[in-house]
């Protein structure tokens, strides 16, 4: 059972603790987070009782930033082992792959700045119980203003922690680092600095910790010295753990799972932490991201009121007899204390009703969401004037209306009164890959298709890269292809606000959607509603259009038995009445990336994974920017196996939002 509100699952199952992770995480993560901890065992520090083992939530301080926890490293390792990504990881054809990355993993580990010389196969090895990585905010040193911290249970492998930091010693030495050791509380702490480089104005630092039970490593020697304060009972504040936005968190997650842990015999594996805006500064000083004179979008959004999301977190669950993962999370949010922009965020929970019986089988993802559209629209006046520094918001929706150039068109009156509060994002692609294989379709539904369809005919009559296809009778679908006139120009309106987190320009990154198509399909036998659809291929959205028109076709997503099994796995987890609901087929969904990505073209796609691989791999340094080797992967049908379907949801509570993902065996 749950002790106290600071209590977490790893605390309360009986039998074993649950380990957890995502998929890609892994790797990530564990290389550079940690921070919590497991009961019983004796105390490090003075003050404190002798057969109690202190959490690392005991320690860290309230004003921690965010931070990941592993309850048990072992368990973890086993159980991720088990799961289908641990499994595919570890499969034959996957070891000419991860062979060839080698080389980048060993030369990233080269580089220690930014880092605490702990290495993520040293905790293979040295971890007993708990690992956690915490970022702890630092907003007055303009030169180093966060920092990062690791914490991890030893117990009965000192010895191999012993080996492990002279290892770390011998390397820090050799690559310039100086070590002073200095005694605070009893303890030792090896301190580690290196001259400045050229031009370079913060000092680095690696500051570690070892006693018979714990190992702490950190970035900032006043970290190490607080942490020990705080084992010997006398720190400056009081720790994360007593602080009402992470107990509320982690005590909603942790109620959360329990069932389905219960019920289905998995592993806690991780719980995290965050709060938003803090841990935002924190990433973007971790990225490097200078915007310069641009806008300040942390900043901008906790003047729009968005500050009232004063956490977010949540448990993971490994290896169950029915998830492969499972994630059970909260977003902590007064909902009677929104205000401003932040209005925005009108989440509407409803019944989670069928799949529309137009939507086609061969769809990759299906997401659905219940939006107050007019009401969420209109609260981002505030923002929209924020951002530009002046009252532009209205005196634009008026020149809609009234420009004699424009398309004349009110929004206010025969718009927006006019949507419903529900918008169905489709995903899917067409073989044989090429960059512009993946498609999207947004479908919003509308109350007066008429009245929409007018105002489409409007804008669309007045825009000059616009195109009506006479393809499907009483439907008037437009098509946009767009010239390079219209991305500078659009460049020229949209470039101060600049969201994008990056430095790189239209012309390095194109448009996401160069060409588009836009419809009012009014409702037909296949569907009781009409929809505005919009789509970043006309041949996607005439295909929707098309079913509509006529008779449910026997080839419809509802009827897929993967997605019955994902929507009966929501409905167990209580989705009856989310805000959203989303269904994921794993293997239809990357099936075109990863084709991409064995032929080395995923960085020139038009989708949110090809920038990601741009950012990350062709914005590193001439020294050390290494080729993935992507050639060397399976092909898809070697590994097909190891790609189970998911999904999630998310509800609206008085108190923020209770929201759940998994991924099924």
């Amino acid at each position: 059972m749950i002790h106290s509100c600071c209590q977490y699952p790893s605390d309360f199952f009986t039998g074993k603790r649950i380990q957890h992770n995502l998929s890609v995480v892994v790797s990530l993560l564990v290389a550079s987070w940690a921070c919590l901890s497991l009961p019983n065992s004796s105390a490090w520090g003075q003050g404190r009782e002798a057969e109690k083992f202190v959490r690392a939530t005991e320690l860290l301080p309230e004003s921690t930033a965010g931070l990941i926890r592993i309850p048990n490293f072992p368990k973890f390792q086993k159980a991720w082992k088990q799961t289908s990504v641990g499994r595919l990881v570890d499969d034959p054809s996957m070891q000419p792959f991860i062979e060839a990355q080698r080389e980048r993993v060993e030369k990233s580990m080269q580089s220690l700045d930014n880092k605490i010389g702990i290495r993520p196969e040293d905790l293979a090895d040295i971890a007993a119980g708990e690992v956690v990585i915490a970022w702890l905010p630092f907003e007055n040193d303009k030169r180093r203003p966060f920092t990062i911290c690791l914490i991890a249970d030893v117990r009965n492998r000192r010895i191999k922690a012993e080996a492990v930091l002279e290892t770390i010693d011998k390397d820090l030495k050799a690559a310039g680092w100086n070590r002073k050791d200095v005694e605070h509380r009893e303890q030792t702490i090896r301190m580690y600095d290196t001259q400045p480089k050229p031009g370079q104005l913060k000092i680095e630092q690696i500051a570690i910790v070892l006693s018979e039970e714990r190992i702490i490593a950190t970035d900032r020697d006043t970290v190490a010295f607080g942490l020990l304060d705080s084992l010997a009972g006398e720190a400056d504040s009081k720790p994360i753990e007593q602080s009402d936005e992470f107990a509320a968190v982690l005590r909603r997650s942790s109620e959360a799972i329990k069932q389905p842990i219960l019920n289905g015999g998995a592993t806690v594996a991780l719980e995290w932490f965050a709060r938003p805006f803090e841990m935002g500064r924190v990433l973007r000083k971790a990225f490097q991201v200078d915007r310069g004179n641009q806008v300040d979008v942390i900043k901008l959004l906790e003047n729009q009121g968005f500050d009232v999301i004063r956490g977010v977190g949540g448990v993971v669950a490994l290896n169950g007899k029915k998830y492969d993962l499972i994630h059970r999370g909260f977003v902590l949010a007064d909902q009677s204390k929104i205000e401003k922009a932040a209005r925005m965020l009108q989440f509407a929970n409803d019944t989670l009703n069928k799949i529309p019986v137009w939507v086609p089988g061969q769809v990759a993802s299906f997401n659905r969401l219940n939006l107050k559209i007019e009401d969420a629209f209109w609260a981002a006046e505030s923002l929209v004037n924020d951002a530009f520094g002046d009252e532009i918001f209205q005196d634009i929706i008026n020149g809609i209306r009234d420009d004699e150039d424009g398309p004349q068109i009110d929004i206010a009156k025969n718009v927006l009164p006019n949507l419903d509060d529900q918008i169905i994002v489709l995903t899917d692609n067409v073989e044989p890959a090429d960059i512009q294989s993946e498609r999207m379709l947004m479908a919003l539904r509308v109350k007066d298709g008429k009245a929409i369809e007018r105002a489409i005919r409007k804008a669309m009559e007045v825009e000059p890269d616009a195109t009506k296809l006479d393809t499907l009778p009483g439907i008037e679908i437009w098509q946009v292809q767009k010239t390079e006139d219209a991305d500078d120009f659009d460049e020229d309106l949209f470039g101060d606000l600049d969201l994008d987190f990056g430095e790189e320009t239209v012309e390095e990154t194109p448009p996401l959607l160069e060409h588009w198509a836009i419809a009012l399909v009014p409702a037909g036998p296949s569907s009781e509603t009409p929809y505005l659809m919009f789509s970043s291929h006309p041949e996607f959205l005439i295909e929707s259009a098309n079913r509509i028109t006529k008779e449910p076709s026997t080839d419809r997503l509802e009827q897929s038995a993967e997605v019955i099994a994902v929507q009966s796995a929501m409905k167990d987890l209580g989705a009856n009445n989310p805000a959203f609901d989303r269904i994921v087929r794993t293997k239809m969904s990357l099936r075109i990336k990863y084709q991409l990505l064995r032929q080395g073209q995923l960085k020139e796609s038009d989708t949110i994974l090809g920038s990601f691989y741009r950012r990350i791999f062709e914005n590193q340094d001439a020294d050390q920017k290494l080729e993935l080797n992507t050639a060397k992967l399976p092909p898809l049908r070697e590994i097909q196996e190891f790609l189970p379907n998911g999904g999630g949801f998310f509800e609206t509570t008085e108190n923020g939002w209770d929201f759940s993902a998994f991924i099924l065996k």
